[in-house]
């Protein structure tokens, strides 16, 4: 099973240095949708409301329950279906304390936001809660990124007038594209390798980001860069 696993990462990684290399703008569309997806994954419940109940028969103080809205549980489709939650663990507090939404949420910050959420029927589920951060302890401290040595080349017209800006960066300790990653701006870029490389360079002109392409050599283990300079506006 692991091996089947690997072998399908292995092939995934591969599809994705080809696309880098024949199709850097559909590549570089491939890793903003994801990222994209990522931070809409990873953010956290918004708080909306506060109920304060005080269950029949019960002599203890009364119940505080925190209402947040999440966009990772889904709406019903349909007035009639059920109502999809997830349900956190119940906090107790001392004395004259109550929780507000801001503790409820850090509370749940650790908690594994990636199992289903349960439908709300008349029988409640308990669910099995896992950390999502562990913390641990390392005396090792972490590695300096070196500076990678790099080209950068100007290309003028007949008017020597800027057209555009090629990088030729040398990252040796890389074997793949996809151990990239590649930001630039209208006058600045950053090529960062975890645990390896980094590189922010200011840019000598305007250049137009939209149209940057960037292709990875890997015999060479060359990252080549052309960032066309952007038009003036009319």
């Amino acid at each position: 099973m692991a091996d089947a696993v690997l072998a399908r990462a292995a092939q995934l990684w591969s599809l994705l240095d080809e696309m880098a290399e024949n199709e850097p703008q559909a590549y570089r569309r491939f890793l903003r949708q994801q990222r994209a997806e990522a931070e809409r994954l990873c953010a956290l419940p918004e708080p909306h409301l506060c109920l304060r109940a005080r269950p029949a028969g019960v002599v203890a103080g009364p119940l505080f329950i925190n209402v947040c809205g999440w966009k990772r549980v889904p709406a019903p489709k349909a007035p009639t279906d059920p109502t999809p939650v997830s349900a956190g663990p119940l906090e107790e507090v001392s004395g004259e304390g109550e929780l507000t939404l801001d503790q409820l949420l850090c509370s749940t910050e650790a908690e594994d936001c990636s199992n289903a959420p349960a439908l709300l029927k008349e029988q409640s589920e308990t669910q099995s809660k896992v950390h999502l951060i562990e913390e641990i302890t390392s005396t090792q401290m972490p590695e300096n990124l070196s500076t990678p040595d790099y080209e950068m080349i100007t290309v003028k017209d007949a008017n020597k007038k800027l057209l555009k800006i090629e990088l030729k960066i040398k990252l040796p300790k890389v074997s793949s594209v996809s151990e990239c990653d590649l930001r630039t701006s209208k006058d600045d870029i950053i090529i960062e390798v975890p645990e390896k490389y980094k590189l922010q360079l200011d840019l000598p002109e305007m250049v137009d980001e939209e149209t940057t392409t960037a292709v990875f050599q890997k015999g060479k283990r060359v990252l080549f860069i052309t960032l066309p300079v952007a038009k003036p506006d009319p």
